[in-house]
Parts: C-alpha cells; sequence; structure tokens
C-alpha cells in the first residue's frame, strides 16, 4: 500500500511567495504562461495551478477563474489542495489571471468618479470591462481548454472591482460559469449600475444551473450596525448599506441558488481568505460523503449512488477518489473482510485502470487472501504501469517463495 491518503477597492492584497509541489531545492505551485491577446493587443499573464494528480494523467478537472491572480492565486491554491485532499471538494484547475490595467478591465463602464461623487484621476481609464470579458471568454478559455485537461464547470472569483466583474457576468453573461463568488463588490460602481441591471436579470432570467457566493467586508464606522445602517445616509456607511440592498434583490431572483454572509471582523483588505474558504465549501456542501469510512454502511452501492447526485451538482460524471475507494479497501482488509475489500480495490481498478498503485492495493489483498499467482499478476501490472520500490520488494518475496 502507497501513499493515497477608496484606493483599498482598487488594490489587492499583496502577494506572498508559492508554494506547494517540491522539485530538488525548489517548491512550486503551479507555472506562469504568457499568452497575446488580439482583443486587448497586449501580453497577458496566466498562473495556473494542476492538481498534483494531474500530472501526466487523464483525469479531467473543474477550472477556476480568478481575477487579481497575483493577489491571491497562493491562497486559493493552498484552500483548494487542502480541501480537496481532505474529501470535501473536487480538485480543480485555477488560471489566476494576472493584472496589467486593473481600473481598465474591471469596471463595466468609463465613469471617473468616486462613490462620493468627486472626480478621480484614478479611474480615468475605466470602461474597459466588456473587452476584457472578451478576452477571457474568447481567448483564455480556449487556451486553457486545449492545453489542460478540462470539465465544462466553471467558476469565476472576484474581489472588489474583481467581484463587480462578476456579478456582471452573472447578470450579462450566466452561462459563462457555473458558481460565481463575488467578494465584498464595488457595486457602488456607476451610481449603483449593477444593482439596477441585477434587479432586472436576476428576476426574470431563469439561473437554475447557476450559484453564487456573496461575501460582505465590516467597511462600516464603529459604533454601527447591520440594522442601522440601512436606514443610515452617511457616505462611510455606503457599501454595506448596498450589500444589504442587493441581498434583497437576491432574494426575488428566479432559481439562484446563492448564499450571502457578513464578515464582522474583516475588513474589506482583509475578507478574501475567509470567504474563498466559506465560499468553497458552500459550493461543494454535497460532495463530501455524509458517512464515516469505518461506518459498514458505506458500500460500493452507496458510493455509487452518492456520486450521481454529486454528478448531478456539477453537472458533469464524477468519480469517487481512487485515494477514498482505497482506504475503503484497506479498512475492509483489516477487518478481515475478504469480499468487501475486493469490491472497493475492483471499483477503483473499474474506475481507474492505469493506476499502478491500485493494481498494487489489489495485490495486497490477494496477498491477505492466499492467492500468490493473482497477487504476482498484480504487482508485474503495477510495475508495468509505475516502477515502485515497495511493490519490486513484494513481488521479488513472492518469486522467491517467502
Amino acid at each position: 500500500m502507497r501513499v493515497f491518503l477608496s484606493i483599498l477597492l482598487l488594490l489587492p492584497a499583496l502577494c506572498f511567495g508559492q508554494a506547494a509541489r517540491q522539485n530538488d531545492n525548489q517548491i512550486t505551485i503551479g507555472t506562469k504562461e504568457t499568452i497575446h491577446s488580439a482583443i486587448l493587443k497586449e501580453d497577458r499573464h496566466l498562473w495556473v495551478y494542476v492538481p498534483k494528480s494531474g500530472d501526466g494523467a487523464k483525469t479531467r478537472y473543474p477550472v477556476m477563474y480568478l481575477l487579481d491572480g497575483e493577489a491571491f492565486f497562493t491562497s486559493m491554491a493552498g484552500t483548494v489542495d487542502y480541501l480537496s485532499g481532505q474529501g470535501k471538494m473536487p480538485e480543480m484547475i485555477i488560471v489566476g489571471i494576472e493584472n496589467t490595467g486593473r481600473v481598465r478591465d474591471l469596471t463595466p463602464t468609463h465613469y471617473p468618479f468616486w462613490a462620493s461623487g468627486e472626480p478621480a484621476n484614478d479611474l480615468k481609464s475605466s470602461g474597459g470591462g466588456p473587452n476584457f470579458m472578451a478576452f477571457l471568454e474568447k481567448e483564455v478559455m480556449p487556451y486553457i481548454e486545449k492545453r489542460y485537461q478540462t470539465q465544462p464547470y466553471r467558476m469565476f472569483v472576484g474581489h472588489s472591482l474583481g467581484g463587480l466583474t462578476v456579478l456582471q457576468a452573472l447578470v450579462h453573461q450566466p452561462a459563462l460559469f457555473t458558481s460565481y463568488v463575488a467578494i465584498d463588490p464595488s457595486i457602488w460602481w456607476d451610481k449603483q449600475l449593477i444593482m439596477k441591471q441585477a434587479e432586472k436579470a436576476l428576476t426574470q432570467k431563469d439561473y437554475a444551473t447557476e450559484s453564487l457566493f456573496y461575501a460582505v467586508a465590516n467597511t462600516m464606522e464603529k459604533g454601527m450596525d447591520t440594522v442601522r445602517v440601512v436606514q443610515d445616509k452617511t457616505q462611510d456607511n455606503h457599501n454595506v448599506r448596498n450589500h444589504l440592498l442587493f441581498r434583497e434583490t437576491l432574494r426575488k431572483s428566479k432559481n439562484l441558488a446563492w448564499a450571502w454572509k457578513y464578515y464582522p471582523e474583516d475588513n474589506h483588505g482583509s475578507v478574501p481568505f475567509p470567504a474563498q474558504y466559506d465560499a468553497l465549501r458552500y459550493f461543494f456542501k454535497k460532495y463530501e460523503l455524509d458517512k464515516d469510512l469505518k461506518d459498514s454502511t458505506v458500500t460500493v452501492d452507496y458510493l455509487k449512488n452518492h456520486f450521481r447526485t454529486v454528478s448531478a451538482l456539477l453537472q458533469y460524471q464524477v468519480l469517487p477518489s481512487a485515494g477514498t475507494v482505497n482506504a475503503l479497501g484497506y479498512i475492509a482488509l483489516g477487518n478481515k473482510q475478504y469480499a468487501r475489500a475486493y469490491q472497493f480495490f475492483k471499483l477503483n481498478l473499474d474506475n481507474y485502470p492505469a493506476d499502478g498503485n491500485l493494481h498494487d492495493s489489489m495485490g495486497d489483498y490477494y496477498v491477505a487472501i492466499g492467492d500468490k499467482k493473482k497477487a504476482m499478476e498484480a504487482f508485474r501490472k503495477a510495475l508495468s504501469l509505475e516502477e515502485v520500490a515497495e511493490t519490486r520488494r513484494k513481488l521479488k518475496s513472492l518469486e522467491a517463495g517467502r
């Protein structure tokens, strides 16, 4: 058995060092790739994370498109890697889109004014949102889907002006993504234009196949609360007030699955980190098995039925992870429930026939029941797929009659 188991509104958080996959003395989390955009007439950098199990494998993954990629790539990749490793969500490819002109790309209209109405030189480049979305749809997505093994499930994540861009896509191009994460979105933009557009679109369009997670930071004055802020008219409290009003629009939406969460202990800059985690837990709350692996009622049929439900949720076929099923097989083997162990190991091989580790596991099963011939066949098959010292040792031991 081997291992199975304001300016604040405009600027993203600082980017921290990458970490995850180790190669000699370097630890990396992904690759930085450059594509030329004919639409934007410039080169653009993409930060791409592929699950560790995807190295050279044929497994296909859902894809997350992450705005402000240089700021949030590391934290998001770490969160996805950990949660998927715990069986709480599927593994995902993450595509972080690095900024060149953030105000230009993440604003839907030209509006060189702050929320207060004061002129803003920093916003004079605004209004390039439609071009940016065309770049994302017609250049980035085809590039990723041609280069990587992808599933049709797409998630769109953005913070601040990026959150505004996410809401723009939900309202105007809902079929482009399956799930949407708007983190403290700048809905004040252009006199709350997105609120007016959403009021119409969310109540008229059928959003049966889309879902939204909406995160709100505490940007109110000290002493203000979410009850009194609705009646408050001061500029300092407009963000939370607008978010509460947007929640009322969500309540009127047609079939949209959504969650709205307020973070009283987090400001605009700190809210992305907890919101990333909560969004993933919300979207994939039905993904995790609802029984402990040691529960005797966890059977092959239970797994198949559970992942039929998960497949319906994600809108593509999802198989139980090899690691989870392998764990179940070894639990049964340890309890000398040999027929039960065989069923789990066989399910894994049916789903992942080219995984050498799973043939190794089946070899362990045959050793346990005393079928030396089939055990050696299983170990040889495993070694034909991947040379592993432990498997080689077990095969030599059987060949030597030990």
